[in-house]
């Protein structure tokens, strides 16, 4: 009798623990928070966006990186300038541009924020590529939120200088020189008079280079002697600045550079200048 009371409560003691154990399982489970990674992760998924592209232009087989230009950098914070470049002295040869456009992305846009281009009109926005170059309105200082189709319809220019690469640099690189190579025969059929000047795209720094398996002077080597290849030396010049800012072993040199892409402010008036001593003398 005794024996069976004894098996009685022991039963109900473990019954009774089962239960302790079980919700103290729940309890910890509901409040368990995501390690860093899980939080990390989590962020980056509700902050994607989601782009939709039309089916002529290929899928990027990874985000564009942050290519808006930088504001102006202040002499005080930035390097000293090089002796191998110029001094920016504010009396420079760039604001000698006359009927010239200016076609490109981020860089372009700090060519026009930093450097005088005279009464040049500049085609240029934070972010454009070939695919969207004939179908973006942009804002162009003097003539208002116009497409580069309805630009080149209204203007006839003695010069055109194109740069773009490095928004595009994600894609299918052939599709990509495909479609340069499309967008300049375009333009030269609005413009047959004019000389079509295509900039060799500025490289990327090394530290940047080294470690993207995409944005990196490989692929933009790439893109450039490509896109050097739909020149005639005519009608159709290419001309690389990559010299003036390298650092001697084919990467943009940190001394000039603000970030991965982009040159201080100061060095766009000596990039402005060189264009104009090469292209306009």
């Amino acid at each position: 009798m005794h024996k069976k009371i004894l098996f009685l409560i022991l039963a109900i003691v473990l019954v009774i623990a089962s239960v302790i154990v079980s919700i103290v399982i729940i309890c910890k489970s509901g409040s368990k928070r995501p390690s860093p990674e899980e939080s990390e992760n989590t962020t980056e998924q509700d902050t994607t966006q989601e782009t939709t592209e039309e089916t002529t232009q290929p899928v990027q087989t990874q985000p564009e990186p942050d290519t808006t230009a930088p504001p102006d950098t202040e002499e005080t914070s930035a390097p000293d300038t090089p002796t191998s470049l110029p001094a920016n002295s504010g009396a420079h040869k760039s604001a000698n541009f006359g009927n010239v456009l200016f076609i490109g992305d981020s860089r372009t846009v700090g060519l026009k924020d930093n450097a005088d281009l005279g009464a040049a009109n500049v085609f240029a926005e934070n972010g454009l590529n070939i695919f969207r170059l004939f179908k973006d309105a942009v804002n162009v200082p003097g003539q208002g939120q116009v497409t580069l189709e309805n630009l080149l319809l209204s203007h006839q220019y003695d010069k055109i200088y194109v740069m773009l690469g490095i928004n595009e640099i994600g894609y299918n690189l052939d599709k990509v020189i495909e479609k340069f190579g499309h967008a300049l025969d375009k333009i030269q059929n609005y413009q047959p008079n004019t000389t079509i000047y295509i900039q060799a795209n500025l490289m990327i720094q090394k530290s940047r280079s080294d470690r993207d398996a995409v944005y990196n002077n490989a692929n933009m080597r790439y893109l450039n002697d490509h896109m050097a290849a739909f020149a005639d030396g005519v009608k159709r010049i290419f001309i690389d600045a990559n010299p003036l800012f390298g650092d001697g072993a084919g990467n943009l040199s940190p001394q000039y550079a603000c970030d991965d892409f982009h040159l201080i402010g100061v060095y766009y008036t000596v990039w402005a200048d060189w264009i104009w001593e090469t292209t306009c003398q």
